[in-house]
């Protein structure tokens, strides 16, 4: 009895310290996911990727080079195993596997994603710029021996026509290191070009067609209103600098008289319309019109024409400002010269005797020194009837233009002589060689 009571006595003296001692031994377990985070399973990475050494596990910072099939680079050259111990919560962790990349500067990071067999040279995905007049993009090159002989060139990748007019781009650029920035020399609007990166003589790394950006249209030309209709009209615009959706059309009433304004409308046309008739307007107002070409980049350069409605009732018609003096003065031009014409021929009216008249009045010029004056038609005149109407009935002869002589003695004599010529006395050519005296 006394020794079963030491053997229990011992017995309860130990039961508490068997449990602490079984967690302190590892087991077997333990030991193995020891183990297990000393090593790593093959990546499943790009199946392009070649692994030196090749196998299924690797041991934990166990180095290993990867490559790739030709003018492809891996992203990593070479990696290693590197085993971690990552908390779950409530005091457990576990044991996870990972990988390490020596990076250009030799220094060994995380591996966050994928490691993938790139191109020799690539266009770095989302680094692309394209405006109105440029195209700028980044590039990387992982093979040493082709990244110090390359050069990029931009070209017109479509000839271009009348009436768009593009300019050839000169010149190329040579690019030199692993990484870098193209950027193009100034471009045009809305224009193909061809962007191309190659090694001599003719091995062609890299090439793409690019359009640039449109931008705002030149403003319409010969833009006119038609003074019979009322209706706008303008040249349509080539989609030079961006495709034409429509055109925009501004429209601002004031008054003739003081300028004040009355009216602003705004019309948006497509781009198929060239021609648009605004509402009839009342007399009276100025008109100013702006006529803009819309495309995706906005509006574009204005043209401008003003005008006004001079006559009640009509359509709106041009009347620029110099055409009301012009008329004025034609028309007091055209006045004054009728007045004129009115004047001369009226005095020359006067001044020329009727046909009746030349027919009963034979002129007879006196000349100096003639003693004797001549009779018409074998016709007495006599000083009793010189002067005196011929009664009814009567031959009635032809007047005689008779002029006084110089001085009164001889007038008074002239007529005693006269009174005596002869029936039978003739007017001779012989008679008449003396000077005549003016009218």
């Amino acid at each position: 009895m006394a020794l079963r009571g030491l053997a229990l006595a011992f017995l309860l003296v130990l039961a508490p310290r068997l449990p602490a001692g079984i967690q302190k031994d590892p087991g077997p377990r333990n030991q193995g996911e020891a183990k297990e985070a000393e090593t790593c399973q093959r990546p499943q990475w790009d199946p392009r990727l070649w692994l030196t050494p090749d196998r299924e596990n690797y041991k934990k910072n166990e180095e290993v080079m990867l490559s790739c099939p030709k003018d492809f680079q891996p992203s990593f050259t070479h990696i290693k195993c590197s085993g971690e111990v990552q908390s779950i919560g409530h005091g457990k962790s576990v044991y996870r596997e990972a990988w390490r990349g020596r990076d250009s500067s030799g220094a060994w990071i995380r591996i966050q994603s994928t490691v993938e067999c790139l191109e020799d040279f690539q266009v770095v995905p989302g680094t692309l710029e394209i405006s109105s007049t440029s195209i700028k993009l980044n590039w990387t090159c992982r093979a040493p021996e082709i990244c110090q002989h390359m050069r990029a060139t931009c070209r017109l990748a479509v000839p271009s026509s009348p009436p768009c007019e593009s300019e050839e781009v000169k010149g190329e650029e040579m690019l030199h290191g692993q990484e870098g920035t193209l950027t193009c020399p100034p471009l045009q609007p809305y224009t193909v070009y061809s962007v191309t990166i190659s090694l001599a003589p003719s091995t062609v790394l890299y090439t793409q067609l690019f359009t640039t950006k449109e931008t705002v249209p030149d403003k319409p030309k010969k833009l006119w209103l038609d003074p019979n209709t009322g209706s706008l009209s303008w040249e349509p615009l080539p989609s030079c600098k961006g495709k034409i959706i429509g055109y925009q059309l501004n429209i601002t009433a004031r008054r003739a008289q003081d300028g004040s304004f009355l009216e602003f409308k705004q019309v948006m046309v497509n781009q198929s319309v060239t021609q648009y008739t605004p509402p009839r307007q009342a007399p009276g107002s100025k008109y100013t019109v702006t006529v803009q070409g819309l495309t995706v980049a906005g509006a574009g350069s204005a043209s401008l024409l003003e005008f006004q409605t001079y006559v009640s009732g009509q359509h709106l018609g041009l009347w620029p400002g110099m055409v009301v003096p012009v008329v004025v003065v034609v028309l007091v031009l055209v006045a004054l010269s009728a007045g004129i014409l009115w004047f001369v021929l009226s005095r020359r009216r006067k001044a020329l005797p009727s046909k009746a008249e030349e027919d009963h009045y034979t002129e007879l010029q006196p000349y100096e020194n003639l003693d004797n004056y001549c009779v018409v038609k074998d016709t007495l005149l006599t000083g009793e009837n010189a002067g005196k109407g011929v009664q009814a009935g009567e031959t009635f002869p032809q007047t005689l233009a008779v002029l006084e002589s110089s001085g009164d003695s001889q007038s008074s004599v002239g007529e005693e002589k006269m009174g005596r010529i002869d029936e039978n006395t003739i007017c001779t050519p012989e008679s008449l060689t003396a000077t005549p005296r003016a009218l």
